[in-house]
């Protein structure tokens, strides 16, 4: 699944999201209102950590295991 957060206070944004919803096309969580729509710092520090390649490539559930100890 991917995730895409989308600034849904911006015109673009808000196009965006209408779309999706017209087309049935994705899932909306987090809508604004709602306790959800708030990122916490945690999830803020690893999308970040993503972007910038900081991530951990595993062959297997096992090899996750090892790499994370």
């Amino acid at each position: 699944m991917t995730t895409v957060i989308i600034d849904e206070k911006s015109k673009k944004g808000k196009i965006v999201l209408e779309l999706i919803k017209e087309l049935g096309i994705g899932k909306i969580v987090g809508e604004m209102g709602t306790k959800s729509a708030k990122l916490n710092q945690v999830t803020l520090d690893a999308i970040k950590e993503a972007y910038e390649g900081n991530t951990v490539v595993c062959e297997d559930f096992q090899d996750y295991i090892k790499k994370t100890k």
